[in-house]
């Protein structure tokens, strides 16, 4: 295509159709604009479009529009190499690079923001090494500022420029990032500096201009942004020089006014997002490069806390407030600046005049307590609040308290004295004092807390037990639930807060209060109750860490009433869907054990109803995990103490799972394949046929759609499995090639999901007879060695090692060598020598003991090991590894029944701490549920009690069948450690080697 009018004018119509009210003449206009794209000088065609002033305005931004998304879909994905499959050649894409800068500088701000943008994905791929001209160009543009359209080239460039270098702040240390800055420290920093001084120095000759002084003063917010990108990784030498110029204009601006750019009530105005920017940057400064800056604090923390004081509480403020109080929480934290805290009334005023002031609830905040529940509980109880006035001042007031905690405490207490009276006086007025109070007391004591724990470490100045007793629980048994809520919310996140420092009785004597605000009319207050019961239930016993404090007996005279509650909120229409009510039941239901029994039949009832009408749509993922949690649940508890309940499960759950897997819910069939895999492993083995349900359903799920979805296969896989477990000899029998074709697929096709290929072909050996599989093995060891000499991973490593024990095991270690050696002559000996021997310690510990018997059997029982080709080269070394692999595991030893079902008692104990995190950890597409963890098994529990025993035992049938040869070949190959270590396992075996 080349760059004339016929051709702009075809490519302008069809920019116009894209704009078209009528759908079909936009999306045949859009269509023929993507088949022509690959056109040579498509992109100059467009950028030319862009420049002429001429062209109607619409048509110049859609078509920097449809240049800049044409450059996000293909520039990242070019390659110099591949220039003629690609969307942009070499010729466009140098071309682009050579003018855009230019253009952009003289464009509107309309089409200079589209630019900027583009500049910035093809900087991102191509700066510095395949754009070694962008900087010059960028540079070229700062000159003396004279006129209006000066203002606009220079605030393109630094806006570009900015969104090059921001990734600075952030992007790990490495080499190659710092040769990328150290260039544009040559580069750019000289002229940048030139630029922020000419600024500085033409910022008072136009104070009458208000339009010149806000273009002036957009060019310097982007300039102090960009001073912070240059500094964040280290400190520069070339800023280092100039420091004291920087910090002096800094000063200058902090204390600048003027009337026409300040905010407005609700906006920050541009002068105070200038100072906001400085803020940050001196912040840095003081966290960072503390002995550069040790000048220069003292007289910003003063200017900085002045500047505090006079700013009111106009949400405008908010960012610089936080900001400013994050650079003083930075000086008060060290303890080469905090000096500057402690004279005269210096602590007094700024605890009085800069920080308590902004601890008050505002207007904004009770308003979203009322309007907006959701927002203001992810701020308020999920700490998303870190950018608030009330964050930032809390952050101050404990930084303070690193050396100044006893004049801090005793200053606030006067003032929680104070506030407290006021509000027992009259507390529907005064109950914001109240809140004020609450927030100080956690601000505080606190000296150390997790979001799981809550408060774990507290100020030897505040008794936590005793505030509590005196002004939390009173007021949570103030027999109004309804009266002044957001009170209520405190007390309730008080108790969250610091449930780990109240004694057992404390607790015992919280919870049915707790119960009690599940009634509340206000939805906060609502879920602060539940979030308190959940958060309660994991709090440990004092004398046994190992159990909860509040027991089962504990919650049982409280468990209807607290379930009648918690499924009230979960069917109402303001908070159906509320993940802290929902966890709640999770918890509830788990800790009463056995006591959940009585309940659930209505629990499930419930749940069901709750299912059906989230998968409709299910937009709360949180919530959406915890609902299944608690389903799986009931169904572990219930299946424990009895398995004819299973069928009952099953009889409940098919049908509103079957519409999930009908209607592809995507987000729920990889919880609902997890509980069906749970549901079919609870079934006895070889006694009665399973449901015809699963029979059906085992169709399904071999069909490949199910298994094309990332999220899917985990729990595919598991619940194949289960199959194999349970109805091997039957159910997948039938279908044996297609489940071998489903291992296939997942090992040569998927680094991700290789392991639960293999998963699957474990299963397949250890459940199914060698008739069964044998006339496959062959295919089988052409699919591993084939994806492993394609993509080598030390994770499938470990899976080739595992699926070869379970083989040996299975079928022989002679079997292994035949079919590994049928692939290609004497490969066995390169498998020990590439696989086992480098990584069969690093297996996980919970395969160790597999693989110990595994290698036991390889080293003692085939020919060619013991007599044969293998044996001068791999004997040896392979029981070095073997050794090796019992002194770096504590599993290889099988408990007793009674060590088994004490620990399994435990493990169920500690699932309600674990059990879940705060948040689930969420991937994409897949969730675990952990009550549906998959245990895991032994198949030596019985035969095999001890490896150790194991091998001792089969050297010494080895060594007594060819006498002197084996002993005499460990006691002069061994070291004198690993012959200790085979004399040990002799002793516990009792037996002796000949």
């Amino acid at each position: 295509m080349e760059i004339n009018d016929q051709n702009l004018e075809a490519l302008a119509t069809y920019l116009r159709k894209t704009l078209s009210p009528n759908g079909d003449e936009r999306v045949e206009a859009e269509k023929t604009l993507k088949q022509i794209e690959r056109n040579e000088n498509y992109s100059s065609l467009l950028l030319t479009l862009c420049e002429r002033s001429t062209i109607p305005d619409e048509i110049r931004r859609a078509s920097v529009i449809t240049f800049k998304n044409f450059v996000k879909r293909n520039w990242p994905s070019l390659d110099a190499s591949s220039s003629t499959t690609n969307p942009i050649s070499i010729r466009d894409r140098n071309h682009i690079k050579e003018h855009i800068i230019d253009l952009m500088t003289r464009s509107p701000e309309h089409i200079q923001q589209q630019l900027s943008d583009a500049i910035t994905v093809i900087g991102k791929c191509d700066f510095p090494d395949q754009w070694s001209t962008l900087l010059d160009t960028m540079v070229r543009q700062f000159q003396q500022p004279s006129t209006r359209n000066s203002f606009q080239s220079i605030n393109g460039v630094l806006k570009t420029a900015h969104s090059l270098f921001e990734r600075y702040r952030y992007e790990q240390k490495s080499d190659e990032l710092w040769l990328e800055i150290k260039l544009v420290l040559e580069k750019f920093a000289p002229a940048f500096t030139e630029l922020f001084k000419s600024l500085m120095a033409y910022y008072p000759q136009k104070e009458s201009d208000t339009i010149e002084m806000k273009n002036i003063f957009d060019s310097l917010y982007v300039c102090i942004k960009i001073f912070y990108d240059l500094n964040a990784q280290e400190l520069p030498e070339h800023f280092e020089d100039n420091l004291t110029l920087y910090m002096t204009h800094f000063m200058t601006l902090l204390s600048y006014d003027h009337p026409n750019l300040r905010s407005d009530r609700h906006d920050p105005g541009i002068l105070d997002r200038v100072k906001t920017e400085i803020c940050r940057a001196v912040a840095l400064y003081a966290d960072n490069y503390s002995d550069e800056f040790k000048p220069f604090a003292q007289q910003f923390a003063l200017a900085i806390w002045s500047l505090l004081t006079r700013l009111n509480l106009s949400p405008c403020f908010d960012d610089l407030v936080g900001t400013a109080m994050r650079f003083l929480s930075t000086l008060a934290a060290r303890s080469h600046h905090c000096s500057m805290f402690e004279g005269g009334d210096t602590l007094k005023t700024v605890c009085e005049q800069v920080i308590l002031p902004n601890l008050f609830l505002r207007e904004s905040d009770v308003e979203e307590f009322e309007d907006n529940p959701e927002e203001y509980i992810r701020k308020d109880i999920e700490k998303s609040d870190s950018a608030t006035r009330r964050r930032a001042a809390c952050d101050f007031l404990q930084a303070l308290c690193i050396f100044f905690e006893s004049q801090v405490i005793a200053l606030y207490s006067q003032y929680i004295e104070v506030m407290q009276k006021e509000y027992l006086q009259n507390p529907t007025q005064n109950w914001s004092k109240k809140d004020t109070c609450i927030f100080l007391v956690l601000a505080l004591a606190s000296k150390g807390e997790t979001q799981k724990l809550g408060i774990t470490k507290t100020s030897s100045f505040i008794s936590i037990p005793a505030f509590y007793s005196n002004s939390i629980l009173p007021e949570l048994q103030n027999p109004d639930l309804n009266s002044l809520p957001l009170i209520k919310a405190d007390c309730l996140k008080f108790l969250i807060y610091v449930r780990n420092l109240l004694d057992r009785d404390s607790l015992i004597k919280s919870l049915p209060e707790c119960a009690r605000y599940l009634s509340s009319n206000n939805i906060v207050v609502q879920t602060y109750a539940a979030h308190a019961i959940e958060r309660l239930l994991l709090v440990r016993h004092p004398a046994d860490q190992k159990h909860t404090a509040i027991t089962k007996n504990d919650l049982i005279p409280y468990a209807q009433s607290i379930y009648d509650k918690l499924f009230q909120i979960l069917t109402s229409d303001k908070s159906y869907e509320n993940e802290y009510v929902m966890r709640a039941v999770m918890r509830l239901s788990s800790s009463l054990h056995d006591g959940v029994l009585p309940y659930l039949n209505q629990l499930m009832d419930k749940l069901v109803l709750i299912l059906r009408r989230s998968s409709r749509n299910p937009n709360k993922p949180n919530f959406n995990h915890y609902l299944f949690e608690t389903i799986t649940v009931l169904i572990r508890t219930s299946v424990t103490q009895n398995l004819v309940v299973l069928n009952q499960f099953e009889q409940i759950l098919f049908p509103v799972f079957t519409p999930i897997f009908t209607e592809d819910i995507a987000e729920f069939v990889p919880y609902v394949l997890q509980i069906l895999g749970f549901l079919l492993e609870s079934h006895p083995s070889g006694s009665t046929p399973l449901p015809e349900a699963y029979r059906i359903l085992f169709q399904s799920i071999l069909t490949p759609a199910f298994w094309d979805r990332s999220g899917n296969i985990p729990a595919l896989s598991r619940l194949l499995q289960a199959y194999v477990e349970k109805a091997g000899d039957t159910i997948v029998l039938e279908k044996l090639t297609v489940v071998l074709g489903i291992f296939q697929r997942l090992v040569s096709q998927s680094k991700v999901h290789d392991h639960e290929g293999f998963a699957i072909l474990n299963s397949l050996v250890i459940h199914l007879s060698r008739i069964h599989l044998e006339n496959y093995f062959k295919d089988i060891f052409i699919v591993i060695f084939t994806r492993l000499t394609k993509a080598k991973t030390q994770k499938l490593i470990k899976c080739i090692i595992i699926f070869f024990c379970y083989f040996v095991v299975k079928y022989g270690a002679q079997e292994l060598i035949i079919q590994v050696d049928n692939i290609q002559a004497n490969m066995f000996q390169m498998v020990i020598e590439r696989l086992f021997l480098p990584e069969l310690s690093k297996v996980d510990e919970n395969d160790k003991k597999l693989c110990a018997i595994g290698v036991t059997h390889l080293l003692c029982d085939p020919i060619p090991m013991i007599s044969g080709v293998y044996f001068a080269h791999l004997w040896l070394p392979v029981l070095q590894s073997l050794l090796q692999l019992f002194e770096s595991s504590n599993e290889l030893q099988t408990m007793s029944a009674a060590e088994k079902k004490k620990q399994a008692q435990e493990e169920a104990e500690e699932e309600l701490f674990v059990g879940l995190d705060d948040t689930p950890d969420y991937t994409p597409a897949f969730s675990c549920l952990a009550f549906a963890k998959k245990p895991h098994t032994d198949i030596f529990s019985t035969s095999i009690p001890d490896a150790r025993c194991h091998l001792a035992k089969c050297l010494h049938t080895l060594t007594a069948a060819h006498p002197n040869q084996f002993l005499s070949l460990m006691k002069s190959g061994l070291s004198t450690e690993h012959l200790s270590h085979i004399q040990k396992y002799c002793a516990l075996a009792n037996v002796t080697l000949i």
